[in-house]
């Protein structure tokens, strides 16, 4: 469901994923954190941190707990386009 919220809202909003990633890497450190995301999509009660932070964790594939471009992609980039 979390993942549904975030690729829908994504997806209307940004007409490509490069966009997108540039919009949450608020600090551009080349990275897309449970924080970014949840200050972009703040006012959206259906995202639960923790939910959100075992996306991102099962998206991640360093599974450090942030996403870089590459795996940001990879999981948005059929959603995004």
């Amino acid at each position: 469901m979390v993942e549904a919220i975030i690729k829908k809202k994504l997806s209307s909003s940004y007409p490509c994923v490069r966009k997108a990633f540039l919009a949450l890497d608020t600090n551009f450190d080349g990275y897309v954190e449970v924080e970014d995301i949840m200050r972009h999509f703040g006012d959206d009660s259906a995202l639960n941190f923790d939910d959100l932070k075992k996306l991102v964790m099962d998206k991640d594939s360093k599974k450090k707990g942030r996403i870089n471009y590459q795996d940001f992609s990879r999981w948005l980039g059929s959603a995004i386009s």
